[in-house]
């Protein structure tokens, strides 16, 4: 996350996908009882994916659904107008009836970037229920974000925070990232780690976290595995990269993996991915039009031999938005249990949308998510 995502480079089964109206997923209604006179200002309800306020944007979201409960998370900015990046969450729960659904409560603000440190510029943010323990304290939920000191959106870096629940407080891991990058060595002006995409294999501590590394030569999909058990001391395994091979969508000399979010079906051992689809280099600016969803065998990351790799379950693009209105869809997520994984069958994909410069130079504040159904294989 699920992704995470920027508005720069890249920023960016059968299937039967349904695209859900996006008036309808996306009606801010207010609470059943207008007239509580107890609560002169009772808490707001969004029925369907919240939508940004005015001189606000929502994107790079990770949706996971903990049993009757569903929490999203993503970037937004913190002050009207300005592009300052904080990770909010948001709780739902279902409620049956007419022009009803998942029930969004008001946003939270849980984590920020801080002046003067390696984080003090906030990308995306990944979410994971897990066992967890910082300073001998135990915490049930782990959040993965990119962040940088620059200015420009480059030179990301990779950093943890725990919580006990997703809307408590947060604390960072460490003073310093998890995941490193070194503009000096791999470009100044690279994008650095960036979109991670959390997965807790066993359902206890056992943490995945991919990412997408970004030097001078492209995006490309990388993951580590480790034990999150004590995150006192965290042993990152060797780093690997994902496969490069197979059915993947781009318009690239070499296949691209930019801006991923990852799930794991343990019943098929398949990793499934959902990426946005790179441009071609005539393309001017570089974002990310298409998305498409992907599944691998999972042995075919734990080895160095080459398999079949990349499955393309589907691509979609602009004919897929909300009534075939926005140009632009890219920095999708899968929706997955608390965990981090899917089962074979329906699913859902959020994702954003966003107007083109050339048609509004507010276009940064057009960033919005939408939402379709799709068959795994």
């Amino acid at each position: 996350m699920k992704a995470k995502k920027f508005l720069a480079l890249f920023s960016a089964l059968a299937v039967g996908a349904s695209l859900c109206a996006f008036a309808a997923c996306n009606d801010p209604s207010g609470p059943d009882d207008p007239d509580d006179s107890d609560n002169p200002n009772p808490p707001q309800i969004t029925y369907g994916l919240p939508v940004a306020g005015r001189g606000h944007y929502i994107k790079d979201s990770d949706l996971l659904q903990d049993g009757e409960t569903r929490w999203l998370v993503y970037t937004t900015n913190e002050t009207s107008g300005e592009e300052d990046n904080v990770i909010a969450v948001r709780k739902a729960a279902f409620e049956e009836g007419e022009n009803k659904g998942w029930a969004y409560g008001e946003e939270k603000i849980v984590l920020g970037g801080e002046t003067g440190k390696w984080d003090e510029n906030i990308g995306s943010a990944s979410l994971v229920k897990g066992e967890f323990t910082l300073d001998s304290e135990e915490y049930g939920w782990m959040i993965a974000y990119c962040a940088t000191d620059t200015s420009n959106e480059t030179q990301y870096q990779i950093g943890l925070a725990v919580a006990k629940t997703p809307d408590g407080e947060w604390k960072k891991v460490s003073e310093t990232p998890v995941i490193e990058f070194d503009g000096d060595v791999y470009g100044a002006t690279s994008v650095g780690c960036y979109a991670p995409s959390l997965v807790n294999m066993d359902k206890g501590s056992k943490i995945r976290l991919f990412y997408t590394y970004a030097d001078v030569y492209g995006h490309f999909a990388r993951f580590y595995d480790f034990d999150a058990a004590n995150l006192d001391t965290i042993e990152l395994s060797g780093v690997n990269q994902c496969p490069n091979n197979g059915g993947i969508e781009g318009g690239d000399a070499v296949p691209m993996f930019p801006n991923a979010d990852f799930a794991y079906d343990a019943q098929t051992g398949r990793i499934y991915a959902v990426k946005d689809v790179s441009p071609s280099a005539s393309i001017n600016p570089q974002y990310a039009t298409r998305i498409q969803l992907l599944y691998i065998a999972e042995g075919e990351l734990e080895t160095i031999e080459a398999g079949e790799g990349w499955v393309g379950v589907r691509t979609w693009d602009s004919t897929d938005t909300p009534d075939a209105e926005y140009e632009r869809l890219y920095g999708a997520c899968i929706l997955s249990d608390a965990y981090g994984h899917v089962a074979a069958g329906a699913a859902e994909i959020i994702y954003n949308v966003c107007e083109l410069e050339a048609d509004n130079e507010d276009y940064l504040f057009t960033q919005n998510l939408t939402t379709l159904n799709v068959t795994l294989n």
